[in-house]
């Protein structure tokens, strides 16, 4: 049994699972997003929706990844990587303008970073109503763009000790060669 488990997390990011996990968290992150927008009325402003657009971009890297996990691995790092990063930064700056009365939603910003206007390309999904500066939730004392902060975070955690149970996994098999 013992075996078992160290060659899995050896081998974690070459299996389908590992993927099917990164996808299923991904579509559930999205699925509260669209609860709390068309279920609880909240209006998702322009941050939000590029906090969104981050994880249906990871979802999407996991599909890629699920079909090919030994190959497309190398391309879907780097691009859950650059995705959590990316989603990371809008989220911060998301907390930011909460804070600060002053502060204004910039979708040239936050398209910049993902190269496309989603709120023009896919408006029925990503269209923002809302303001910025609006906390209109919270739990345990904490807003959403401060949980999706946290969030990202933990996707990034994730990749960093996947990537290193996965090396430490090619350098173990290496040295017993």
């Amino acid at each position: 049994m013992g075996a078992f488990i160290k060659n899995f997390l050896l081998n974690l990011l070459n299996t389908r699972l590992y993927w099917l996990c990164v996808i299923m968290i991904s579509v559930a992150f999205e699925y509260c997003g669209y609860y709390f927008q068309y279920v609880e009325e909240l209006k998702p402003c322009e941050l939000c929706v590029y906090e969104r657009a981050a994880f249906a971009a990871i979802g999407l890297i996991g599909i890629l990844v699920i079909f090919w996990p030994k190959g497309l691995k190398y391309i879907g790092i780097p691009l859950w990587i650059y995705a959590s990063c990316m989603g990371l930064s809008i989220a911060i700056e998301h907390v930011d303008a909460e804070s600060n009365i002053f502060a204004t939603c910039n979708s040239v910003i936050a398209a910049g970073r993902f190269w496309f206007p989603l709120d023009q390309w896919i408006p029925s999904f990503f269209n923002p109503t809302g303001s910025c500066g609006d906390i209109p939730w919270q739990l345990a004392g904490f807003s959403m763009p401060w949980w999706v902060r946290a969030i990202f975070i933990g996707y990034i955690t994730a990749i960093i000790l996947s990537l290193i149970i996965h090396f430490t996994g090619y350098l173990i098999r290496r040295k017993s060669k």
